[in-house]
């Protein structure tokens, strides 16, 4: 049944996942928002919803290491999977400012989060509060004053407001429901075979949350949307941080500390890494073409062997 459950969950969340990047993007473009910002916040947040309910309802479950073992797992997979397949079919540009806002709270995001996994002793619910708002800053701040959103075309989507809407919250729905079974099979997948959550997390349920964004950058590789690919991951990786990670704790409460000694340097490593090539590129201006996503997707797949070999 566990089996059944990991499966059936996935394929909601992938098929939900699309609807709710459909319904955010059409959202977007009845408020004629650029497609970079489309990218960095409607479609990203809308890919990362399938990780925000698998986590919420983990560390409601009391499983707080396969929440934190997701958001984890979960950047690795976006940035050495799902970037790296985009490159495959497209060699991906950042855009021309070097030091983007969203790269700055990102790096500074990551840092933050990795201090936190270190100092879980310290750790009081009203900081997940502290960082679901500063994600709703960023946001607001993005919208309103990025400069991008006078230079770029909209991207043309015909669909009216309330198809928009039902389409969004079928999305929403669907990856709710799909959340629920991954997390229940794969927790027992876990303890039947005497896995750490957190390398179920890091794997399994890492996987296939970041399906979505793994659709969304290769469809929009494909169709040559450059802003929609990077910008995609880019937002994903900051939602699931500030976003993922402050529903995690403020969830948790005193459970949050319990993965003080399950979380392994191991684990962060990835994570770090996924962030430090994002900022290299955007810092250089430098391309992701077909070798350097041979190399992620490589890199990724022994990663994934390695952990759970171990």
């Amino acid at each position: 049944m566990m089996w059944f459950f990991i499966i059936l969950g996935l394929l909601i969340l992938v098929s939900s996942g699309d609807f709710l990047v459909r319904g955010s993007v059409a959202l977007a473009n009845i408020f004629k928002i650029s497609p970079y910002i489309i990218a960095a916040t409607f479609v990203a947040f809308g890919t990362s919803a399938p990780e925000l309910f698998v986590s919420g309802i983990a560390s409601y479950s009391g499983h707080p290491a396969a929440a934190i073992g997701n958001i984890l797992g979960s950047n690795f997979a976006n940035v050495f999977l799902a970037l790296g397949m985009t490159a495959l079919i497209l060699s991906i540009s950042t855009p021309k400012n070097k030091f983007p806002l969203e790269i700055k709270v990102l790096l500074f995001s990551s840092i933050i989060f990795i201090l936190i996994l270190y100092n879980v002793s310290l750790i009081r619910w009203w900081m997940g509060l502290l960082l679901l708002v500063s994600l709703i800053t960023y946001i607001i701040y993005l919208i309103k004053y990025d400069t991008r959103k006078d230079s770029e075309e909209i991207i043309e989507e015909n669909l009216s407001l309330s198809k928009s809407i039902f389409i969004f919250l079928s999305g929403l729905i669907g990856v709710s429901l799909g959340a629920n079974l991954l997390i229940e099979g794969s927790i027992d997948l876990a303890h039947y075979f005497g896995i750490r959550e957190t390398v179920i997390g890091l794997g399994v349920l890492a996987f296939g949350t970041s399906l979505p964004e793994v659709a969304t950058s290769i469809i929009a590789a494909i169709k040559k949307e450059n802003n929609i690919a990077i910008g995609n991951i880019v937002g994903s990786n900051i939602f699931n941080i500030l976003g993922i990670g402050g529903v995690t704790i403020l969830i948790s409460g005193n459970d949050f500390l319990n993965i003080n000694n399950i979380i392994t340097i191991y684990d962060i490593i990835p994570f770090l890494l996924s962030t430090i090539i994002l900022v290299y590129f955007y810092k250089f201006n430098a391309n992701i073409n077909r070798l350097y996503g041979i190399i992620f997707v490589i890199f990724y797949l022994i990663w994934i062997f390695y952990i759970f070999l171990n």
